[in-house]
């Protein structure tokens, strides 16, 4: 597997990539931590030597990592990697020897992305690698001779995310890492194209909360019809006295109209009560004694229950009899209001 456009293509996608994708408001977690996998295949540069008969400098290669999303521009990522082996023979000037390096380590870098839209995030990586690698010389027929080396390397690549949910994404990724075993006669260095599986933990930024149901509309109620306004008419009741008296002697007038006033309570009419006198007697005397009569009606209708506040009480005297001389239709009490029709 060759590798040696990895970056190239990487870069290529992500471009092709930011000219075509559009936001498109997908909810997902844009920060917290994240864990995943990746595998693919690694390329080894500088395993062989220029004198190698053949040379098998590509492998498989895998790793774990473990990261932090602060948001959509800045990450910090550790991981651990085995990058595999590269295999090399040598001719006979070389004792036909057969020349194994692999490798594995962990590395912390800091990523750096760029939204293309809400799916689809580019980004790059930069940051230390610490790699355990052994060299082994020999094999087959010849005693083999074995090299470690270990300690810290520089690394660096770059990478498209995609989002397929609200938390899982996967990753194609390139990552280099520089020559690694100082104390070899040639410092090789890996480079490697990876697919990975991350699942990003943290709060779903984005995701609306369901729309409420729609409240029922209110079943229109007709409103009730106006109650039809009732109609009253003028009454007179009038109530007849005995000569020289203030005594109610025939009230079956009067009853009838708090019968009737009573059968309609809502109906709060207003009363005047007006005593009268015949012409016989002194004038002011005559007008004491309608005054008396009008004030004794007033008492009969607040006894059955009419409110003293509905009454008027007015008193004429002889003012208005038919002369100076005794007449039973002067002597009497008006009561003047209304009724229903």
């Amino acid at each position: 597997m060759k590798m040696k456009n990895g970056l190239p293509v990487i870069f290529s996608s992500v471009l092709a990539l930011s000219g075509v994708v559009q936001a498109d408001e997908f909810p997902h977690a844009k920060s917290g931590l994240y864990l995943g996998g990746q595998v693919g295949g690694s390329e080894f540069k500088s395993a062989c030597h220029d004198m190698a008969i053949e040379c098998e400098d590509d492998d498989e290669a895998s790793g774990a990592f473990l990261g932090y999303r602060f948001n959509d521009y800045f990450a910090i990522e550790g991981g651990y990697h085995e990058l595999g082996e590269a295999t090399s023979w040598y001719p006979q000037a070389r004792q036909g020897k057969k020349s194994e390096i692999w490798i594995e380590g962990y590395d912390l870098s800091v990523l750096v992305g760029l939204p293309l839209s809400d799916r689809w995030l580019a980004y790059a990586r930069a940051g230390g690698f610490f790699y355990d690698a052994n060299l082994v010389d020999g094999g087959d027929i010849f005693l083999e001779e074995q090299y470690g080396s270990e300690g810290w390397t520089e690394t660096v690549g770059a990478g498209i995310t995609f989002r397929a949910t609200e938390r899982l994404q996967t990753r194609l990724q390139y990552q280099y890492i520089n020559e690694f075993g100082d104390d070899w006669a040639s410092q090789p260095d890996v480079q490697a194209v990876t697919l990975g599986v991350l699942w990003q933990f943290g709060n779903v930024e984005g995701k609306s909360a369901a729309a409420p149901a729609p409240a029922p509309e209110p079943t229109p109620v007709a409103a009730p019809a106006p109650e039809p306004e009732l109609q009253t008419e003028p009454v007179n009741v009038v109530t007849e006295f005995a000569f020289d008296s203030a005594v109610l002697q025939t009230p079956e007038a009067l009853d009838h109209l708090v019968e009737d006033l009573n059968a309609e309570p809502e109906l709060q009419v207003e009363l005047l009560v007006t005593g009268y006198a015949d012409g016989a007697g002194p004038a002011e005397y005559n007008m004491n004694l309608s005054k008396e009569r009008a004030q004794v009606v007033h008492d009969y209708l607040v006894d059955k229950g009419i409110s003293s506040s509905r009454i008027t009480v007015n008193w004429k005297g002889e003012t208005e009899a038919a002369g100076d001389y005794p007449n039973p239709e002067d002597r009497k009490v008006v009561v003047q209001t209304e009724l229903p029709k």
